[in-house]
């Protein structure tokens, strides 16, 4: 089967479009790439601590000897999502659990929170 020459002009033409497409989403690709290593590199770096390794578990833990280890990685504050109030949750042992800010009393509304 033959083409025209404007057939095999525009089939070029396209190829040629193809291939430049191909190269500079190759290029996009490794700069998405670069840019997600530098935000993992940061993240691993920081206190982020990935999902998977917090406990959901509802169940209480009492502290030991009367004291609550409030390090960054340990304690944050943040809003109830049930009653909207500033809770403090803290990570004791390896379970977190939500308390009144500044006080050892464990916050409780409605949701058991």
């Amino acid at each position: 089967m033959s083409y025209s020459d404007d057939s095999l002009k525009k089939a070029a033409e396209s190829k040629e479009r193809l291939e430049q497409k191909i190269i500079d989403l190759e290029v996009e690709l490794t700069h998405l790439q670069d840019t997600l290593a530098v935000v993992n590199s940061m993240l691993k770096n920081s206190s982020f601590q990935p999902a998977h390794s917090i406990s959901t578990s509802k169940n209480e833990e009492d502290y030991v000897g009367g004291s609550i280890s409030q390090t960054s990685n340990d304690s944050y504050k943040r809003s109830c999502n049930v009653c909207n109030v500033e809770i403090e949750m803290r990570k004791i042992g390896d379970r977190w659990g939500a308390y009144i800010p500044n006080s050892e009393e464990r916050h409780k509304c409605e949701n058991n929170e």
